[in-house]
């Protein structure tokens, strides 16, 4: 991240050092926060898939999405999070020598996880506007077999879009590890780079578009179902209570998964604007200025900016613990199960042998 900052010869020496001193600051903070969401991203990944396996009420074709989402979130807490921290603990000859097979693989696993990620999102707020829209043909519409195959579609164009990034012909060398220097041993061609990141860029922003046009939808839908409904205007169905507390749970899970995007596109937003400035504009950022606050807050920027993408595969399980009721109650009852299992092993009776005198007559 800090290598392209080269001395030339206009600090001074305790500038110099400060400077020096500074970045070897920013650098371990950098590698303590990485290995801190790598394990977090981890483990509440990892419970979104055991709940959504164990919990009844989780087997529900939008819950089958999120699982989804968690699968794509758990590769970058796994991949990408350690190769990051890995890149931060090499020195500069040795970023040089890395396999390029561990450089195709790091391409392909970070393009996967992106392009899944952003269509399981699409996908989610398409299946969240034909629930609010079409309640009542919600079930015969989107069946558990169709979102599998939903998802099987995302799968199969999520390695499609990853492996094509991984041959040398897309000039990619990655996405999220792209600021640490793996264009050093990952070989490109600076004009299909060009044609991968603005084609990249596109797809980002149109599919972002496309989910803020779905939720814009389904708030206009529910506003005006909200209106009808206090104002007595449908139908004798919709006057059911459970017809009323079921299209409330709706808007409560609608809110949650607002946040999820809100979150996904504050996390990616600024990253995204950021490389393409500089991809197009090397020379945006100054990093031969020798003033030490110019230094300090843009290293600093820069670093919160490319540590903010990862933050996002470890935000969505916690977002689905805090705002939604189901997966509260599946948390809440895994931990239950858990420590009652552990009370119950330490309450266990240690079993002995019982000695009886022998018998008289």
């Amino acid at each position: 991240m800090f290598t392209n900052q080269t001395y030339n010869g206009t600090w001074s020496n305790s500038d110099w050092m400060k400077y020096v001193a500074f970045l070897k600051q920013v650098e371990l903070a950098q590698k303590i926060i990485l290995i801190f969401i790598a394990i977090l991203t981890i483990l509440d990944n990892t419970l979104v898939l055991v709940v959504t396996w164990r919990e009844k009420s989780l087997h529900q074709p939008n819950k089958y999405f999120i699982a989804f989402l968690a699968v794509a979130d758990l590769l970058v807490g796994i991949f990408l999070d350690p190769l990051k921290t890995n890149q931060l603990f090499d020195d500069s000859e040795s970023r040089y020598t890395v396999s390029i097979h561990l450089c195709r693989f790091t391409v392909w696993i970070d393009s996967f996880a992106l392009a899944a990620s952003i269509l399981s999102l699409a996908f989610i707020s398409f299946d969240r506007y034909l629930k609010i829209s079409k309640p009542l043909q919600y079930k015969s519409k989107m069946t558990t077999s169709k979102s599998l195959k939903i998802i099987f579609s995302i799968l199969l164009a999520s390695i499609a879009f990853a492996t094509y990034s991984a041959t040398p012909y897309s000039g990619s060398y990655g996405i999220l590890l792209m600021d640490n220097n793996l264009n050093n041993y990952c070989p490109s061609d600076d004009n299909k780079e060009n044609q991968f990141y603005t084609f990249l860029s596109v797809g980002f922003f149109l599919s972002t578009v496309v989910i803020l046009v779905m939720y814009a939808l389904i708030f206009v839908i529910a506003h005006k179902r909200q209106t009808m409904l206090r104002n007595g205007e449908l139908d004798q169905t919709w006057n059911d209570r459970n017809q009323r507390s079921a299209f409330l749970q709706d808007l409560k899970v609608i809110r949650m998964l607002l946040v999820i995007v809100g979150v996904y596109i504050l996390c990616w937003f600024p990253f995204v604007i950021y490389n393409l400035l500089e991809f197009y504009d090397p020379y945006i950022i100054d990093w031969e200025s020798t003033s030490l606050n110019y230094q300090y807050s843009i290293n600093i920027s820069v670093m919160i900016v490319d540590l903010l993408p990862l933050v996002n595969s470890l935000c969505n399980p916690i977002i689905y613990a805090c705002l939604d009721q189901k997966y509260r109650q599946a948390f809440k009852n895994l931990f239950s199960k858990m420590v009652y299992r552990s009370s119950a092993q330490s309450r266990q009776p240690q079993i002995g042998i019982e000695l009886r005198p022998a018998r008289t007559r």
